[in-house]
């Protein structure tokens, strides 16, 4: 590692929260309890998804998700023998590598399933898919109010139908997403899901794996479980504020990305600060700090002049323009504070200890943007160091071409 902006992962923190939503829904023991599909997508949303993927079976995850065919392909060279489902559209042209790489599709007509009987024939195996039904988000999806009511050929489950008697073709599983915009809306969803499967049953076609819940329904919504959830953002820390099992959950933040303070100079009554000068000292001056991390590593340019960053225990502003590679922080409040001082930008929170970290709700806020989209955007020029057992694992520097 050859910087001191890092971003480290606490893996035993991702382990804890993974068996904290096993014992949400049901211990893995439990024949009754849903299976588990960990979501993985985006690096798993940026904390690295072969590291995590990695804890996460070895905690008994059931399956891993993602959103798109490379991310999927990534983790077969990583774990041989996983099943992996793409959550998101695969497009047909690519339907070769999905069947070679033994992933789990997702399809939503007629002829992505031919598309994917055919070329599954063709390679002499059977290809396994999910379907997915679009209930009111409105992205992808088989729509079933598109289709005649009931059971008769030009009905939804008509089609589910048709698609499951195509051969080299297994149609494991089938879900929706919910759109979480009200409790009803919530349930007008769900009903629409469970009526287009009542209808395939009463066509001979059963699904062995119903989904529903991602991590804020597997929470708000016990009755929709089904046979699998999707623990994604709650396995990163990111706690669904809104439902009954919040309080209780005990969730822990995995991450905390930090830097080290690179320079510190004393700025005079209205000096300026950066591009535009959109800061200047106040009446008596201050003490400016630069902070060797910017926009391009995922600390947000909207953070100017809004965020705050925690220097030996205290907090110190944000001021002037956030640039590509480096910030400013007025650090006159910070008794002590010297070069390479260590600052803590993002996480690091702990429930049991207030004021020790920068929750990610906080940055949010700040950003006027969702915890997810903070967590996503940490940039991969950040080298990550991933933490057992209290200490550093391993490392890895995007940048200097994987773990080090």
């Amino acid at each position: 590692m050859l910087r001191h902006t890092r971003y480290d992962v606490d893996l035993d923190a991702v382990a804890h929260n993974f068996r904290r939503v096993r014992e949400i829904v049901g211990s893995e023991a439990d024949s009754a309890a849903p299976k588990a599909a960990v979501v993985l997508k985006a690096d798993a949303y940026g904390l690295g998804a072969v590291p995590v993927a990695r804890v996460l079976l070895r905690e008994g995850a059931d399956m891993l998700a993602v959103a798109c065919l490379p991310e999927a392909v990534q983790l077969r060279r990583a774990f041989p023998d996983a099943p992996i489902l793409v959550m998101g559209h695969t497009p047909d042209e690519y339907f070769p590598e999905a069947v070679r790489e033994r992933v789990t599709c997702t399809i939503f007509d007629y002829a992505q399933a031919e598309a994917l009987s055919t070329e599954a024939a063709r390679a002499g195996v059977t290809a396994v898919a999910h379907v997915k039904v679009d209930t009111g988000m409105n992205r992808l999806g088989l729509k079933p109010e598109l289709f005649e009511p009931g059971t008769g050929a030009g009905s939804a489950a008509g089609l589910l139908a048709r698609m499951a008697c195509l051969p080299s073709l297994a149609l494991e599983g089938v879900f929706t997403h919910l759109a979480l915009n009200d409790e009803a809306s919530d349930a007008a969803q769900f009903a629409t899901f469970m009526r287009l499967l009542d209808g395939a049953a009463a066509l001979g076609v059963r699904f062995a794996i119903r989904h529903v819940c991602d991590s804020i329904g597997l929470m708000k919504y016990p009755e929709y479980r089904l046979d699998m959830v999707r623990p994604g953002a709650v396995m990163y820390g990111v706690t669904p504020l809104d439902t009954p099992l919040t309080a209780s959950a005990d969730i822990r933040t995995p991450f905390r990305l930090s830097t080290r303070i690179s320079r510190i100079r004393p700025m005079a009554a209205g000096e300026g600060v950066g591009y535009d000068y959109t800061f200047r000292a106040p009446p008596g001056g201050t003490l400016l700090a630069t902070l060797p991390v910017g926009y391009a590593d995922g600390y947000k340019r909207c953070l100017s002049n809004v965020a705050s960053v925690l220097v030996r225990g205290r907090r110190a502003p944000v001021v002037g323009l956030v640039c590509m590679d480096q910030c400013t922080v007025d650090v006159g409040g910070v008794p002590g504070v010297r070069e390479g001082d260590e600052v803590v930008l993002l996480g690091g929170d702990r429930s049991d200890r207030p004021g020790e970290g920068i929750p990610v709700l906080e940055m949010a806020g700040w950003a006027k943007t969702n915890r997810n989209d903070v967590i996503c955007s940490i940039g991969r020029r950040v080298p990550r160091v991933y933490l057992e057992g209290g200490r550093p694992a391993v490392e890895s520097d995007f940048v200097l071409g994987g773990t080090v």
